[in-house]
């Protein structure tokens, strides 16, 4: 068996593993208590009182995980999360999986017992190295850390910083050609796990050596031909000649007329917004995509791919990662459309050859694949999008006047005006209310739309808002939170801030249908149509409740506030945000499938796209 003489001194280790990660960029941490993990406390305690990383305490490790997750969305740098050892561990695994897919830098500091205790039967021990199997990027069980001279345990824990920055681990100054992600970093602490008088003044004078350390920035891959595919000078001589000879079309790139649509999902970014602009193609881009703004941008076009304008579309240039809809998950399947997808670097969310689309590494290539589109193909986008969404409005207040209650796209769009009114930025949960937003009409002439997260890596509703409170934090300004009752319940324990700790400013808007309302427009749905089968599946999918959410939301101390119909909507939107305020919207899931059945419809039936 071995000694805990022959381990490391407990700070030493926790030091000297948070030096390297604070070196690396990481700024901000969040703190699950426990006592094995006392070593990484002190030693964060005396980095906090330094002003050299901001702490954050949650009593839950899955608030804590998701809390971290936000922050390292909104910043884009390395969050740490610490937990102690045993089940705490495991707490996490949602907010890892998510993190792994939607490709955020989210170091996990497990603390764990010393080998010597592992496999012995000892309290809160179990075998949590390596825990997260494919979700982490790297991972390393530092057992004996530092290492008298770089061994294992070294090499694994510079891989785990190296994929928390986007770095080469071979040639730090290179980037990597991996994804960013989720690290592992099991730490194991063997007693005393209190700092003696003397421990306590090496922690404050090591938070001192770090104070005044700069932000490094990390080497990023970049594609050197996007100043190229976005000049439109090369591309208008293009189409000039291919006007003023039908040969010139077999011969100049991008020459031919083809009816092709930028399709933006998650995380696309301004660029796929910037590309169908030089283009001159609709942008059929989803709320979270970054890039559903501008004078191409199309509001409803997941209700018109199912109509003759998507019939139409013949060429695809797909940014980021779709799905939210149905409609284009059909369009990029469709054997008669050719699609890319744009793919300057490997992404963690799919792997290329599994993709319908031919992936590109370069914009010039997306470009020339584009072509040229046919004169009106971008006004006519333009004008069904502006008459499916006046018929769209009118089912909308007719299904409101009938239930006498509001309906979830109807809130969408108030939301959406209260951003228009004030800048502010959204987190959207991930069900029926991303897609309502979806549907919201797009104003050309906003240059700008407010920044809208939602956690589309696994799309699950965990922990969104403690995402959305870490987003808050991390940006250090006023933000909304749109969802659902249950997305809101399933989270609700991320309501509690204990005394001393930042409470961030955030509006909750919950619109609360007394259960999972999209599982009836899903096929499920039909099947409650059966005889003998509607109790089953309103128990089993609709999990119906009666939650009182106003006491739920005052028990936690928070503000909270009724809206019954649109003007009541609009006045709560528009209170100032100063921490957490409620505003409950009460709707209903009666005639959901029927309703939504019915606004496809509409468009497909009122829809005029002229002759091909």
């Amino acid at each position: 068996m071995t000694s805990s003489d022959s381990q490391p001194d407990a700070f030493l280790t926790a030091v000297s593993v948070l030096d390297s990660l604070i070196r690396s960029g990481m700024r901000e941490v969040v703190l699950a208590p426990g006592s094995r993990s006392a070593p990484l406390a002190y030693a964060l305690a005396a980095a906090s009182e330094a002003g050299v990383v901001e702490v954050h305490v949650r009593i839950d490790e899955r608030t804590a995980g998701f809390t971290a997750l936000g922050m390292a969305k909104a910043s884009g740098r390395p969050v740490g999360v610490v937990t102690t050892s045993g089940t705490a561990v495991g707490e996490l695994m949602p907010a890892v999986m998510e993190a792994n897919h939607s490709e955020v830098p989210l170091a996990i500091l497990s603390a764990d017992r010393p080998p010597r205790l592992r496999g012995t039967g000892a309290n809160q021990t179990t075998w949590q190295q390596g825990l997260y199997g494919v979700h982490v990027r790297a991972s390393a069980d530092l057992v004996s850390y530092p290492e008298p001279e770089p061994g294992d345990q070294t090499v694994a824990f510079t891989e785990c910083l190296a994929a928390l920055t986007g770095r080469d681990s071979a040639a730090w100054d290179r980037p990597s050609n991996r994804p960013l992600g989720p690290v592992q970093i099991n730490v194991a602490f063997d007693v005393p796990l209190t700092p003696e008088p003397r421990m306590r003044d090496t922690l404050r004078a090591w938070a001192d050596s770090v104070t005044d350390l700069s932000r490094p920035v990390a080497p990023r891959r970049a594609d050197r031909t996007v100043t190229e595919a976005l000049d439109d000078s090369e591309h208008e001589e293009a189409a000039t000649a291919a006007e003023a000879s039908s040969a010139a079309a077999s011969v100049v790139p991008g020459a031919e007329a083809v009816r092709t649509v930028v399709v933006a999902g998650d995380g696309a970014g301004p660029l796929a917004r910037m590309f169908a602009e030089a283009a001159d193609l609709p942008l059929l881009a989803e709320p979270s995509s970054g890039a559903r703004s501008g004078p191409n941008a199309v509001g409803a076009y997941q209700l018109l791919l199912e109509g003759e304008m998507g019939d139409q579309i013949e060429r695809v240039v797909l940014f980021g990662r779709p799905t939210l809809s149905r409609s284009v998950d059909h369009l990029l399947h469709r054997d008669d459309v050719e699609s890319v997808i744009y793919l300057p670097r490997p992404v963690a969310w799919a792997l290329p050859d599994r993709r319908p689309e031919t992936p590109v590494e370069t914009l010039v290539e997306a470009r020339r694949f584009a072509g040229r589109p046919p004169r009106s193909w971008l006004e006519r986008w333009h004008a069904e999008d502006a008459r499916a969404d006046s018929d769209l409005q009118r089912a909308l207040t007719a299904a409101r006047d009938r239930n006498g209650r509001l309906n979830g796209p109807l809130v969408a769009r108030a939301v959406r005006e209260a951003m228009a009114d004030d800048g502010l930025a959204l987190v959207c949960g991930s069900s029926n209310l991303i897609r309502d937003l979806d549907l919201v009409p797009i104003d050309p002439q906003t240059a700008h739309d407010p920044m809208v997260w939602s956690n589309r890596g696994l799309a699950g509703i965990d922990g969104t808002v403690a995402t959305a409170s870490g987003i808050a934090l991390a940006r250090r300004e006023p933000l909304r939170l749109l969802l659902g009752d249950l997305t809101l319940l399933h989270d609700a324990g991320s309501l509690l801030f204990g005394p001393g700790e930042t409470v961030p400013d955030l509006q909750i808007i919950v619109f609360n249908d007394s259960g999972g309302g999209i599982f009836s427009t899903l096929e499920h749905g039909n099947i409650a149509k059966a005889d003998g089968w509607a109790g089953a599946v309103e128990r089993f999918f609709g999990t119906p409740h009666d939650a009182d959410v106003e006491r739920l939301v005052t028990a936690h101390g928070h503000r909270y506030m009724q809206a019954d119909d649109e003007d009541a909507l609009r006045a709560a939107l528009a209170t100032p945000i100063r921490g957490i305020s409620v505003i409950e919207v009460r709707g209903t899931r009666e005639g959901l499938a029927e309703e939504r059945a019915e606004w496809k419809n509409i468009v497909a039936r009122d829809s005029h796209p002229g002759s091909r």
